[in-house]
């Protein structure tokens, strides 16, 4: 999974002053009304501002327009990047990275709603939903802290107003357990209204980004124009003119959970990797750099993995046969050590943004997948209909774990395990509480880190149960799976059992299954070894707590020359992965370079 965030969101939130620290929250907020303009403060229902924006290494425009009710707009325009959100109503969009439009998540809904809110007087009408906090000091000065909370949810929102002047500094908020601070300052009179034209913003994620205001227009004259979504270019063609599908297009199942295409990336041939989970497609910097792309920008990719790095290029078109993605801007990131761990190159991600506007029909045993136009698409008769929702930066399906309530899973068909569970829900479930577990490395984008890994005995998906499913559980930190708003990630070593059928427009996932499919065992390492194939010889990175290979005495940087009598240099990813998800009571014999041999019985050990 890799979302690209862009720091150039930016939040413009009005607050109350504080006073000395036994001030009440009414106090402090009838302060705040007096230094905010009074009764032209309370007046105000709209307001509309343009201005320049500089964030991820670029410069660009922004302009926002947010109404008293909940309803806002924000569009920026970075050159190469042009972005766009909106609730406006019951409707809501996103103009993605990518130049597609997508509906907007319920969680995004909401973010921009209370985005909308904190900027106009009525937020603080109601006493209950907000209280103080301890003071925190800035540069020798004294903030109050006064803490507006919006519902039942993880997410926080802290104002930080100066303790004598009742000016507003700052706004924190925790969303998606991601940390942010908007810095305000340029205070300036419009309309009888005090206005910040500057608003500086740190995170978790990403670079600082600011924001200058040009204009703001305190109760703007708007239309109903002011909400339509911007024109977007086709984002694809069909080879024959007219064609309501792509045809059959055959692909590779690598080591039987990764699906690779060929295609042509501007006219170069080359493979892609199918990728649900990616928010856009992603180019390998060497292979971007190969084509003679020029990249703009510097933004965060959060990966599973943590956080990393990723430039644009535009003018990308991917062919794949049967159907071309036109014109395309796409991220560019360092794949080289995804590639290495995956045991084949790496050198085009084709994203989320393949699935947008298309029915996508994925048939595992015939190893073929068809792209359709939505229009007229009748799914296959017994297949099982569920709901996508969209989860922010990509898809989400409901998913039952051992009987629990249904929660929403990230679909990703990047993840090459079978089911990821992140921090919070793990932490809320205690599902690691008393369940046999041992450590792994995993990750993809943004790096590899040590996580949890144990058997989840069952889950339910569109009525379909699959059991005994070995889940990685990772740590809390900087990454695309620490998050809350959905609860895992459901990758290839599930959802290859299904035949799978997309239809992001419409927000559906039809699944089938043969009963054998269901019921077949998920492969397991059984040895305990984390491992390297280097020229002629097996490297051992790691030793997992409490298996075969931990009791057998092996440890980190053994090298190991032979495997039940095969050299290593005969052996590849795939014979590897056999070896370590060997069934339970075979002997695997390792000879180590220094002649000693090593003999493993594979067991399940978590």
């Amino acid at each position: 999974m890799t979302r690209t965030l862009m720091t150039a969101a930016v939040w413009l939130v009005l607050a109350g002053p504080l006073a000395a620290q036994d001030a009440s929250v009414t106090e402090v907020v009838e302060r705040y009304r007096d230094w905010r303009g009074g009764a032209a403060f309370e007046a105000m229902t709209a307001v509309r501002q343009e201005g320049q924006i500089r964030a991820s290494g670029l410069d660009g425009t922004l302009i926002l327009l947010a109404e008293a009710d909940g309803d806002l707009r924000r569009e920026q325009d970075l050159g190469i990047v042009r972005t766009a959100t909106a609730r406006h109503g019951t409707d809501g969009w996103v103009l993605t990275n990518s130049g597609q439009i997508e509906p907007l998540s319920p969680h995004a809904a909401e973010d921009l709603r209370r985005d909308a809110l904190l900027r106009f007087e009525g937020v603080l009408d109601d006493p209950s939903r907000l209280s103080r906090r301890p003071d925190i000091e800035i540069d020798g000065r004294t903030l109050a802290v006064i803490a507006v909370d919006f519902g039942p949810d993880a997410d926080d929102h802290e104002l930080w107003i100066d303790a004598e002047t009742g000016a507003l500094h700052a706004l924190r908020m925790v969303r998606d357990r991601r940390e942010s601070v908007v810095t305000f300052g340029d205070w300036r009179v419009v309309e009888g209204v005090r206005m910040p034209f500057l608003e500086q913003v740190t995170g978790d994620v990403g670079e600082p980004g600011e924001v200058r205001w040009s204009t703001i227009d305190i109760d703007p004259v708007t239309t109903a124009s002011a909400w339509d979504r911007p024109e977007v270019v086709a984002a694809h063609r069909m080879a024959s003119e007219g064609a309501p599908d792509s045809g059959p297009i055959a692909f590779d199942l690598h080591a039987g959970t990764r699906i690779y295409i060929p295609a042509t990336v501007n006219g170069t041939a080359t493979q892609v990797l199918l990728d649900s989970g990616a928010e856009m497609t992603v180019l390998d910097k060497a292979f971007a750099e190969s084509l003679g792309l020029e990249f703009e920008g510097e933004v965060a990719a959060v990966g599973t993995g943590g956080v990393g790095e990723a430039r644009f290029a535009k003018g990308v078109t991917l062919d794949l046969g049967g159907i071309a993605f036109v014109d395309r801007t796409v991220a560019v990131i360092d794949l080289a050590a995804i590639a290495q761990a995956l045991g084949r190159p790496l050198p085009v991600i084709l994203g989320k943004d393949a699935f947008n506007g298309l029915v996508v029909d994925i048939d595992f045993p015939a190893r073929s997948l068809t792209f359709h136009e939505p229009a007229g698409y009748v799914p296959p008769e017994s297949a099982t209909e569920l709901a996508l929702v969209s989860s922010g930066a990509i898809r989400a399906v409901p998913v039952s774990i051992e009987g629990r309530a249904p929660v929403l899973f990230d679909f990703d068909t990047g993840n090459g395990g079978a089911l990821i569970i992140y921090p919070a829900y793990a932490e809320a479930e205690g599902l690691l509480e008393g369940r046999p577990a041992t450590t792994v490395m995993s990750g993809a984008v943004g790096g590899v880190r040590e996580s949890g890994l144990a058997t989840v005995k069952a889950l339910e998906i569109g009525g379909f149960e699959v059991h005994d499913i070995p889940t990685v559980f990772p740590p809390a930190g900087p990454s695309a799976v620490d998050a809350d708003r959905t609860a895992g990630n459901i990758g290839m070593g599930l959802l290859g059992r299904f035949r799978l059928v997309t239809d992001f427009a419409n927000n559906r996932l039809w699944l089938s299954a043969t009963p054998e499919a269901l019921a077949a065992p998920f492969p397991k390492d059984r040895l305990g070894l984390g491992i390297r194939l280097d020229p002629g010889v097996i490297v051992v990175t790691r030793v997992s707590a409490g298996s075969p290979a931990e009791a057998a005495g092996l440890a980190p940087d053994a090298r190991i020359v032979a495997v039940d009598g095969r050299p290593a240099a005969e052996m590849d990813a795939g014979a590897l992965r056999a070896m370590l998800t060997s069934p339970a009571g075979r002997e695997v014999v390792l000879t180590l370079e220094d002649g000693a041999t090593v003999r493993l019985v594979a067991r399940d050990f978590y």
